[in-house]
C-alpha cells in the first residue's frame, strides 16, 4: 500500500469569539451527517442546503468541512508545509498572552505544540488548536490540507492558491 500523495496546499483559518457561540453546534455542522466520501458536487449541494453553516465563521465540527465554507473564511494559503507551520506558530504566539490556562502559555509546551504541527504538516495532515481565553472567549487556529485532504479527499477545494 502506498502513502497518499501530499496535498497541493494548505488553507489557514483563525477564529476568535465567545465560548457560547463556539458551543452552539447548529452552525458548526452541515445539514447531513456524512459517514463516507461522496462526489465533489454532492458536497457542494449539502453545504448549500445549510445557509447557517455556510454563513458561519465559527470552526466546523469536522476539520475538513472548512473546505466547504466560502473562500472568505480563509486567512492564508501556503503550498509549502514549512510556511503553513510558520503561520500557525505566529497565530498561536499572538494569542498566547490571552490564554486562560497557564500551562498553555508555557514555552516548553508551546515548542512541543509547534514541533507536532510541523511534523503533521510534513506528511500532509491537518493542524488544529483551540484555547479558552481570559474572560469568556475562545480561539481556534487551524491549518487544513487541500487538494486533497486525507480525511475527506473528495471535498472540493474552495480556491486554488
Amino acid at each position: 500500500m502506498t502513502a497518499p500523495p501530499m496535498p497541493d496546499h494548505w488553507h489557514c483559518y483563525r477564529w476568535t469569539g465567545e465560548r457560547r457561540t463556539y458551543d452552539d453546534e447548529s452552525a458548526r455542522r452541515p445539514p447531513h451527517l456524512i459517514a463516507q466520501n461522496i462526489p465533489p458536487h454532492e458536497w457542494k449541494q449539502i453545504a448549500a442546503a445549510s445557509p447557517a453553516f455556510m454563513a458561519s465563521d465559527v470552526p466546523p465540527l469536522e476539520v475538513p468541512h472548512w473546505l466547504l465554507r466560502p473562500a472568505r473564511t480563509i486567512k492564508a494559503t501556503f503550498q509549502e508545509p514549512q510556511k503553513a507551520t510558520a503561520w500557525y506558530r505566529d497565530q498561536v504566539t499572538d494569542l498566547a498572552p490571552t490564554f486562560m490556562a497557564h500551562h498553555d502559555k508555557n514555552p516548553t509546551r508551546q515548542a512541543e505544540r509547534f514541533a507536532a504541527a510541523e511534523d503533521r504538516l510534513s506528511w500532509g495532515g491537518d493542524v488544529v488548536g483551540g484555547w479558552y481565553l481570559r474572560g469568556t472567549g475562545f480561539a481556534s487556529v487551524q491549518v487544513v490540507a487541500c487538494s486533497a485532504n486525507r480525511t475527506r479527499p473528495t471535498i472540493p477545494c474552495p480556491v486554488l492558491p
